[in-house]
């Protein structure tokens, strides 16, 4: 009778507390990050300073820091996949050092009142982070026309998997897919060739451009995505073209 005593006035005291609407007002999660860089995290709240008991960051379901404001006592849970600059992280601000592909994931602030009634507030938001730009292989310095040029686009490891497209010359060229995923990390890797035989109509200008842009799409279901591109410049004269087709286009750019 008396835990369930306890249980309605803490339902009753966190009832008058949301009224109040004392809450984590603001959580600030970069959607994407890239691997090796510093990232920010900023959790905002109302709670009163004299009713602040203390501040939580989790990645996913682990904590990584805890902080008491009362005693400026900053806890720093080890974690392998998470490195803390301790110093410069307070109860409102978390700052990731060389964040890694296993960064990624759900990051969570809870604001905990003092007791008796420990009421947590808290929100979430996700952050992925991005290894590389995509990587082409096959490709050659220079094309003759009636060459067939045979590359392959390769992205880095993500999760979700990223989507490939190719282009020549701003023009779309469909392709299927292919996904590779590491079991134990579950990140996949996607590749997507392309192969055509190179004729004068790919050169605009005397320049033929491949482009392979990579959609990398947040942890979440939300419609977020970062575009990434990698691309390669081929030249030829205008003039061999319009004199037989014939000629040797040299690769401008790599």
């Amino acid at each position: 009778m008396v835990v369930l005593r306890r249980v309605l006035v803490t339902l009753l005291l966190h009832h008058l507390v949301a009224g109040t609407e004392t809450e984590v007002t603001h959580l600030v999660v970069p959607r994407f990050a890239t691997a090796g860089e510093e990232v920010v995290l900023e959790c905002y709240h109302n709670v009163p300073e004299d009713r602040l008991y203390q501040i939580n960051w989790y990645q996913n379901a682990r904590k990584i820091l805890r902080f008491l404001p009362h005693t400026r006592l900053k806890l720093k849970v080890p974690d392998p996949n998470i490195s803390v600059n301790l110093e410069q992280s307070t109860g409102q601000r978390l700052v990731l050092k060389h964040v890694q592909l296993s960064s990624t994931g759900l990051y969570k602030c809870t604001v905990v009142t003092q007791g008796p009634d420990y009421v947590i507030y808290t929100k979430a938001l996700p952050m992925t982070v991005l290894q590389d730009t995509p990587r082409i292989y096959g490709r050659q310095d220079e094309y003759h026309i009636g060459d067939t040029a045979q590359l392959s686009c390769v992205s880095a490891m993500s999760t979700p998997p990223a989507e490939l497209t190719w282009y020549i010359n701003d023009n779309r060229w469909q392709a299927p897919q292919k996904y590779i995923t590491e079991s134990e990390s579950k990140l996949a890797i996607t590749r997507k060739g392309l192969s055509f035989n190179v004729s004068c109509k790919h050169f605009l200008d005397g320049e033929m451009n491949l482009r392979c842009s990579v959609k990398i799409f947040s942890i979440d279901s939300k419609p977020v995505q970062q575009t990434i591109d990698t691309q390669i410049t081929y030249t030829i004269p205008t003039t061999e073209c319009v004199d037989g087709g014939s000629g040797r286009c040299d690769n401008k750019s790599l």
